[in-house]
């Protein structure tokens, strides 16, 4: 029985059920600390938080479009959006380097 579970866990964790949250990163008003916070965020445990409703996102490269560099991240005002791609865009959102954003 044991070793029924685990080869379950093992096709289960390899077919990509359990995929972490990061490979799919997005714009977002707290992001994971990596160096110091960006303008606007303020340090909260492991992560930066926004104290203006501005987002942010690990900088790749250049910032997309509509997002300013500060730090190790692309900062963005409230309401823009822009995630890792991975691909072609999915539906709504256009390329821009890296990204793809609104």
């Amino acid at each position: 029985m044991k070793t029924f579970t685990m080869i379950a866990a093992a096709a289960i964790a390899t077919s990509g059920l359990y995929a972490p949250l990061a490979f799919a990163q997005s714009s977002s008003t707290s992001v994971t600390k990596d160096g110091s916070c960006p303008t606007g965020f303020k340090a909260s445990g492991g992560n930066c938080k926004s104290s203006s409703g501005k987002v942010a996102i690990a900088k790749i490269g250049s910032c997309p479009t509509g997002f300013k560099s500060s730090s190790n991240y692309c900062v963005g005002d409230k309401g823009d959006y822009a995630e890792v791609k991975s691909g072609s865009c999915p539906g709504g959102l256009k390329a821009s380097g890296k990204y793809c954003i609104k």
